[in-house]
């Protein structure tokens, strides 16, 4: 996600195909992307995509969080070709340690559990004697359990 980002930040053509196996001006990109962002923005900005990301891919996101992400990433075209550049870059470049630990973070409040961090749920315990308990249960969608 840090990749497509700062690909979405460059001078990348929005209609840019690789040149060969290893497309060198991609990882320049990539790079002028980083400075002219910062690392830390970056990292911000691929925590929320990533965020919007597994949202989407649960049909959980709202109009709200969608509207932020649209002013991050104006540019659907521009955003699909900066995450196909930066999946392909993979396997010229590796991945950085740091890279592997970026937190998926919601933009606003949880959709699930609407920024508590838990949720009421009833789980079973024993079907056959009809035994089950109720309570709350940390949030599944929000990062570590805990409000978004």
């Amino acid at each position: 996600m840090e990749r497509a980002v700062a690909l979405y930040a460059s001078d990348m053509p929005t209609r840019y195909r690789l040149q060969g196996p290893s497309d060198m001006a991609v990882i320049g990109w990539m790079a002028q992307g980083v400075a002219l962002l910062g690392r830390d923005e970056v990292r911000r900005r691929a925590s929320f995509l990533l965020g919007h990301r597994l949202l989407w891919l649960r049909d959980l996101t709202t109009p709200e969080i969608d509207r932020r992400h649209k002013q991050r990433f104006p540019s659907p075209r521009r955003l699909s070709v900066a995450e196909s550049m930066a999946s392909t870059s993979l396997f010229w470049v590796s991945v950085a340690p740091a890279a592997r630990e970026l937190p998926a973070v919601i933009d606003g409040p949880c959709p699930k559990c609407d920024g508590a961090g838990k949720l009421w749920g009833n789980w079973v315990i024993d079907d056959a004697s009809g035994w089950f308990e109720e309570g709350y249960a940390p949030c599944w969608v929000c990062p570590d359990g805990g409000p978004a």
